[in-house]
């Protein structure tokens, strides 16, 4: 009966154990889908997953997704997630081959041993490699700006993507680069025009090399187009002058220049251009036809020299369709006479000791006009004083009466004011005989009233010429100057 009871109770725990999960205060769930980014994706790309994990349980946790494809695994960063948050996990594989295929994903734990929390299936898509092209249309060359280019950048169908686009001017010996640009091409076709400049010789063609930038491409993207039939072996030199080596503006100049043809073609005539740095010209001579393989020597003579300054001189060779050039650097002599100038030699001492005596000089001038300027003033002073004392003793005497006391007092005869009598203290008003005429006349102009009359409503004032208003229609009327204050009758006419 005991050994009954005993097996009964294992069997329980066999069965109830597979189904009773393990109590556990970390737990972490998946909040979201597996996400695949930056695509759609070719042959090389790198393919983003992710996925948003939450840790709903009392401590933190560490965790990594991790992607097989093929067999082929690519773990992401391991992330710590705090209790109650919710962190993105993130893995990058890059795909080798295209076709379809199936994703299997995992988060795991990192502990103690590493250990799966929850999985699942994707699929990814992966295309072919995007092919990139690159095509020269044509070249053009002027012979003051050099070459210009125009070419192409195809792009096959997929996304967009990022190029570097170097354009070269390629001799047997380097490769220079002459133009450089970054540029992210649409699938397609991309035509552009660059301009160059003038090739260094030796150059024999011009190559593009267009360079992904963060993918690969399943094709080399680049083009040239030979250029020796063109300038590449066709050269011009100075080999003797300039004679005067410094000339002067005016001046016949003669120089010896060397035209040589070291490419596979003949050249014909053409022509000699000489120019300034103001571009100006000073000559134009004929040049003779040059095969492969040989030179000519040619004098040049310029008629007049034209620059008082050390100046470019550049000598143009064109003859067909082909243009070169060549520049010299030339010094005037005015140049030189401007630096022989500047280099005088100045005799410090001297100089310092000349402006010590002029300031000498000037102090003392100043002091003695000071002291003239002074006795001058005390002068003048004793003499107006001396003045004013004779006038004083001139000065007349006239009689008043008192009109208190009818005591007589002598004034002077200018005087105007008050006067007091000494025997009776009476204070009365004495005014000059001047005054009194002066009064007299004013009171004789006041009994003629002053008019003034106009066609409109602005009259001007008869005493001063002031201009002011005073209505047509209510004249005749009083009207007052408003500048010196003068009343007079303004009229209508």
């Amino acid at each position: 009966m005991r050994m009954q009871r005993t097996l009964t109770i294992l069997l329980i725990i066999v069965f109830i154990l597979p189904i009773t999960p393990i109590a556990s205060d970390d737990s972490a769930t998946q909040t979201g889908d597996l996400i695949l980014r930056n695509g759609p994706w070719h042959v090389g790309d790198e393919i983003e997953f992710s996925i948003l994990v939450h840790n709903s349980g009392s401590e933190a946790i560490s965790s990594f997704l991790e992607i097989e494809i093929q067999g082929e695994y690519s773990n992401g960063s391991s992330v710590q997630i705090e209790s109650g948050n919710s962190v993105e996990l993130m893995s990058v594989f890059s795909g080798q081959e295209s076709g379809t295929f199936v994703v299997n994903w995992t988060v795991n734990e990192v502990s103690e041993n590493t250990t799966e929390i929850f999985s699942g299936v994707a699929e990814v898509m992966i295309s072919n490699q995007q092919s990139l092209f690159a095509e020269i249309y044509s070249l053009d060359y002027d012979y003051e700006n050099g070459y210009s280019i125009n070419w192409g950048a195809n792009l096959s169908n997929g996304k967009s993507r990022l190029i570097n686009a170097g354009i070269y001017f390629v001799s047997s010996e380097n490769q220079v680069l002459a133009s450089e640009m970054d540029l992210v091409l649409e699938p397609g076709l991309r035509t552009s025009n660059t301009m160059l400049g003038i090739a260094p010789e030796g150059t024999n063609k011009i190559e593009v090399i267009l360079t992904p930038i963060d993918w690969t491409t399943s094709t080399i993207a680049t083009d040239s187009q030979d250029i020796e039939s063109e300038i590449s072996g066709l050269t011009i030199g100075v080999s003797s002058g300039p004679t005067p080596l410094s000339p002067t503006i005016g001046d016949v100049v003669k120089i010896t220049v060397s035209i040589a043809n070291n490419g596979n073609l003949d050249v014909g005539s053409g022509m000699i251009i000489a120019v300034d740095g103001q571009k100006r010209m000073l000559g134009e001579f004929n040049a003779p036809s040059v095969k492969s393989g040989s030179s000519q020597t040619i004098e040049l003579t310029l008629n007049e020299w034209m620059s008082t300054s050390t100046t470019t001189l550049e000598l143009i060779w064109i003859m067909d369709n082909y243009i070169t050039k060549t520049n010299l650097e030339i010094a005037s002599s005015n140049t030189n006479e401007l630096v022989d100038n500047s280099n005088i030699s100045v005799n410090w001492m001297s100089l310092i000791i000349g402006i010590f005596v002029a300031l000498l000089v000037v102090f003392g001038v100043r002091i003695i006009s000071v002291k003239n300027e002074t006795e001058h003033k005390e002068t003048k002073t004793y003499s107006a004083r001396t003045q004013k004392t004779d006038e004083n003793e001139e000065t007349e005497k006239r009689s008043i009466d008192c009109p208190s006391c009818s005591k007589l007092l002598q004034v002077p005869e200018n005087y105007s004011g008050q006067v007091k009598c000494p025997s009776c203290l009476t204070q009365f008003s004495a005014k000059s005989d001047s005054n009194e005429q002066d009064e007299t006349s004013e009171d004789e102009g006041l009994i003629e009233e002053l008019t003034a009359s106009s066609e409109d409503d602005i009259v001007g004032c008869p005493k001063c010429d002031q201009v002011l208003r005073v209505p047509y229609d209510k004249r005749p009327a009083k009207a007052r100057c408003p500048a010196c204050k003068c009343v007079f009758n303004a009229l209508a006419i």
